[in-house]
């Protein structure tokens, strides 16, 4: 009897550390995905925070032409470019940027919060379809525009 009994502890001793042994493995391997998606996460590149930046301007604006030959060149160049979306939304004449033809269906509604006051070059700064920063004219650029992206990405 007593051998007997020696084999069913010896087989309930088994069966216990296999459980364990398992509940263990399960343990490591959720807390190694875990943590494989958060280095997965954290390495990815800001675009995937959505920063979109929108340039507004027309062919017959001199300040606009100059940014995009100047800084917005510069910027396209730049590290920063890459980590973003940009759109432009430009018209031939200055007195038809707000006209629905230059406005591509999905920006409409951030054309919807401009008014005819807001001068060109204009920029929108948006973070997870939200303005966070709206600025126009060519000193804004490095004032306000360019230093709000840069603040964004880091």
């Amino acid at each position: 009897m007593s051998g007997i009994r020696l084999l069913v502890q010896r087989a309930r001793r088994s069966a216990i550390f296999r459980r364990t042994t398992f509940g263990a493995g399960i343990v490591v391997a959720v807390a190694a995905v875990a943590v494989t998606a958060w280095a997965v996460h954290a390495g990815k590149p800001a675009r995937d925070a959505d920063i979109m930046l929108l340039y507004v301007g027309a062919e017959d604006c001199a300040p606009c032409r100059a940014w995009q030959n100047g800084d917005g060149a510069a910027f396209l160049a730049s590290a920063e470019f890459p980590r973003i979306t940009y759109r432009e939304v430009k018209s031939p004449h200055l007195h038809d940027v707000l006209k629905d033809e230059h406005w591509p269906d999905d920006l409409r509604n951030y054309r919807n919060g401009l008014r005819r006051s807001d001068g060109v070059p204009l920029w929108l700064v948006v973070a997870d379809h939200r303005i966070v920063e709206q600025r126009f004219g060519a000193t804004e650029w490095r004032a306000s525009v360019l230093p709000r992206i840069k603040s964004l990405l880091h």
